[in-house]
């Protein structure tokens, strides 16, 4: 199994570097500025350069071709704004060689409820979110069989230490499941 990891806002870090190497098989980060590093003062800050520089439909678009070049069975993890466009491009590229998407919250999935999955999917959302009732929005991704959904005890942006709602052990929790799931 390869991995794909699809990263937040902040883009390809030296923790999300270490998170991709963690599983014994090739993995490649897919991030919104072409792997430049990025230097993270404010989380807001970062989400409006996000948007700038990239935005939910490019980095869709962009994930889209990575998507439809894999040729070997690959598993994609990402988290928020990642999460989200990998969601949506499984439900576009339908390529055989996905067997799976673990996302995590992936607040803008609620734009796209109308989508099915053609691979498993597991969601992992906060808690809670400020700018949505996370519970609807379960509900109906739950109705589709190869849909998991669960909410776990820590806040958005819980796997992130660059992210104010980091949570170590919510962090650690959900990596050593990852490593004992695809390893």
């Amino acid at each position: 199994m390869e991995y794909i990891i699809v990263s937040d806002i902040f883009g390809k870090t030296a923790h999300l570097s270490h998170f991709a190497r963690q599983f014994n098989a090739k993995s490649i980060i897919v991030d919104p500025y072409d792997g430049q590093l990025q230097p993270v003062i404010d989380e807001q800050l970062q989400y409006d350069l996000f948007i700038t520089e990239c935005g939910h439909d490019n980095y869709f678009n962009k994930l889209n071709t990575i998507l439809s070049r894999v040729t070997k069975p690959t598993t994609v993890i990402g988290f928020s704004a990642g999460g989200a466009a990998a969601w949506r491009s499984q439900a576009t590229v339908k390529n055989s060689q996905i067997k799976r998407l673990v996302a995590f919250y992936p607040n803008q999935v609620r734009h796209y409820l109308d989508l099915s999955a053609s691979v498993a999917c597991e969601f992992i959302f906060a808690k809670q979110e400020v700018h949505f009732d996370i519970l609807p929005v379960l509900a109906c991704l739950e109705q589709q069989i190869k849909v998991q959904c669960q909410r776990a005890d820590y806040g958005h942006g819980f796997m992130n230490p660059l992210s104010k709602g980091f949570d170590s052990f919510g962090y650690q929790q959900y990596n050593q499941y990852l490593l004992t799931e695809n390893n």
